[in-house]
């Protein structure tokens, strides 16, 4: 790519001037007028520099667009040059939460890497909407989703699933009829909340108590507002939180209830109640999902086919 398109995307990327020559390594002035350069001979500006951050012109929009695709291109070049070396070479970019990365992915990345090792591997950490952003920007060559919305927007693959449950910590009252129903940490380990014979429980028929709540803009956070709204009930908000590690710690530390997956349940955790819920909402299935490409890469192809059950 010409040195000053690279410029010019940096620019949008960061979205300021001094930013880009930063990350460049490049004076800002030396930036500036290597752009200043381009809009004079194409007659109009690309950034409307009087906004912070950066935004872009009419122009502009078209100029980035021609510009990523410019990328895409070499992109899909590389990918294909590097498949002819059959998997001996080239490298992943994978996206995920931090519950993602951080408990489901491990598992696959490790019988990924053990078979081709010579693949590097680079995994970006966000929210989950920020990862569809990524993903429509062709930064990532894949992540993962449970919203069926967003699955239907995507070329997509089953990958996992999980289960919410409702951990409640053991110094809060519960009447005798919900103890009867609750599950211990090990019980959730060994996996008997999937069982049929295991009664599941609506969330109206708990008192009121403290509750954490994750972010609205990570899905669990997005499920437990359904849940509330299925369930008519507003519990009394304790605390809120950016992510569902985050609200287990807190549950188990006795400081609220909080949902949780059953993926984060070791068997070993005290003092707290797991109880299956009675909501559509509890169920997540997630798929891994494609950019909007031409060509898949075999690395691509290979950690998909690991994933199928």
């Amino acid at each position: 790519m010409e040195l000053e398109k690279t410029y010019i995307y940096q620019v949008y990327l960061k979205g300021s001037f001094s930013k880009a020559a930063e990350a460049l390594f490049i004076t800002q002035p030396a930036l500036s007028i290597a752009i200043r350069k381009v809009e004079k001979e194409i007659g109009a500006a690309i950034f409307n520099r009087g906004q912070r951050p950066l935004t872009l012109t009419h122009v502009g929009k078209i100029y980035i667009s021609h510009i990523k695709k410019e990328l895409l291109l070499e992109q899909e070049l590389k990918q294909q040059l590097d498949d002819l070396h059959g998997l001996k070479t080239g490298e992943l970019f994978i996206g995920g939460t931090n519950y993602m990365n951080a408990y489901m992915l491990p598992p696959y990345i490790s019988r990924f890497t053990e078979k081709y090792p010579n693949i590097s591997i680079t995994m970006s950490e966000t929210s989950s909407d920020q990862l569809i952003e990524l993903l429509k920007e062709n930064e990532l060559d894949f992540t993962f989703s449970c919203d069926e919305e967003v699955i239907s927007s995507f070329e997509s693959f089953p990958s996992f699933s999980d289960t919410i449950l409702l951990a409640v910590p053991e110094t809060f009252f519960l009447p005798e009829r919900l103890l009867d129903r609750a599950l211990s940490a090990s019980d959730v380990a060994q996996g008997r909340h999937r069982s049929e014979s295991t009664t599941a429980v609506n969330f109206k028929d708990f008192p009121a108590f403290n509750f954490i709540l994750v972010d609205a803009h990570v899905n669990l956070g997005a499920r437990t507002l359904k849940i509330f709204e299925e369930a008519g009930a507003s519990p009394r908000i304790r605390i809120k939180v950016p992510q569902l590690v985050t609200a287990f710690s807190l549950a188990a530390s006795g400081v609220g209830a909080a949902f949780v997956s059953d993926r984060l349940v070791t068997g070993r955790e005290k003092g707290l109640r797991f109880f299956k819920l009675q909501s559509p909402y509890a169920q997540r299935h997630y798929f891994l999902l494609l950019p909007h490409r031409s060509y898949t890469p075999s690395a691509v192809k290979e950690f998909i086919r690991l994933m199928e059950p």
